[in-house]
């Protein structure tokens, strides 16, 4: 299931900036599929060891004065609570000029609401919190970028927001970025990686013909550029450049090239076979280079601190005990 709170967070900030005066917006950070884009960090958090989610006990089922949307660990999130982020998502989107005609926007409102309820669960067994003080602060900044305080509550008016409420989004905005340092904190900031030349052929005697003159000492680069059916790299003698594990498209060529011992090292031929389309695929793989400590670059980083955190969140949903109330598009 994927997960919808960044993307409303992500609008919020938005509209903010751009009601404050043509600040412009900011981009969304590069993603992968299915994977989903990192909160914001509202507050500096203590740094600790990343751990599992803390199983949440199901508390008893409150029994509320008004209707309710979904129960979450027998904490109930308020049908009226979810119309007021509903509108606020629908005001969002017509200001960002996209409709909501043909998507799912009231499931995607509700999930990011038991997200933020079942993030604020965690921060809590945690022990983690936001102060009234460190939320004044927060608002403080907003009000100024907002020019005063008065055109912050014109905001806040306009875009459907209570200061009461407004504190506590933002306060659970804040206790999101938190647990999300708690959650990432082991990501490293380097990892072993290789560089490696590679040979992409799908036929089986070129690629054996190849592999006999790489052996007999012809050079590797200069047979990519003449043979390899991979037209990027091909034009630079089949090198990859640095890379980790996990993160080329073909498994087997990527384990060909971390099992490589030294430089200049060629693989055994591999063969893989396409299971849709039964169509067998030839590679060679000459290592270059092994640093075992490689700084990560921002882009590996960031994907690293995504799966992190995606992990915990899909976590906690499958540990999570949810009754939905109402039905959405």
């Amino acid at each position: 299931m994927m997960r919808h709170i960044t993307i409303i967070s992500f609008i919020f900030l938005f509209i903010f900036l751009a009601a404050c005066g043509g600040t412009e917006a900011p981009a969304l950070p590069p993603t992968q599929a299915a994977a989903a884009v990192l909160p914001e960090n509202d507050t500096v958090a203590e740094t600790t060891a990343a751990e599992s989610p803390t199983e949440t006990a199901v508390l008893p089922t409150e029994t509320p004065a008004e209707p309710l949307a979904a129960i979450v660990n027998g904490q109930s999130i308020t049908l009226s609570e979810y119309e007021r982020e509903l509108a606020r998502y629908e005001q969002a989107q017509a200001q960002l000029g996209q409709s909501t005609a043909n998507n799912d926007y009231q499931s995607i409102v509700l999930e990011a609401l038991i997200e933020k309820l079942l993030i604020t669960q965690a921060a809590e067994a945690a022990g983690l919190i936001v102060t009234e003080d460190m939320v004044n602060t927060k608002m403080a900044e907003l009000e100024s970028a907002a020019g005063s305080t008065e055109q912050f509550s014109q905001w806040l008016a306009l875009n459907q927001w209570t200061e009461a409420d407004f504190r506590k989004a933002l306060a659970t905005e804040m206790i999101t970025g938190q647990m999300r340092d708690r959650v990432t904190a082991d990501v490293p900031t380097t990892s072993e990686q290789v560089n490696a030349r590679y040979i992409q052929v799908d036929d089986g005697e070129l690629a054996a013909t190849l592999h006999q003159r790489i052996l007999a000492g012809d050079d590797f680069a200069l047979l990519a550029q003449q043979n390899s059916l991979d037209q990027i790299t091909s034009q630079n003698g089949g090198e990859l450049g640095f890379f980790t594990r996990g993160s080329l498209l073909v498994p087997e060529v990527e384990a060909a090239a971390f099992a490589l011992s030294e430089p200049g090292a060629v693989s055994d031929l591999i063969s893989v076979v396409d299971s849709e389309t039964g169509q067998t695929t030839f590679y060679l793989v000459q290592l270059i280079e092994r640093d075992r400590e490689r700084p990560l670059t921002a882009e590996l980083r960031y994907s690293l601190l995504q799966q992190a955190y995606q992990s915990w969140l899909s976590e906690l949903w499958s540990q999570a005990t949810i009754e939905l109330l109402i039905q959405t598009n």
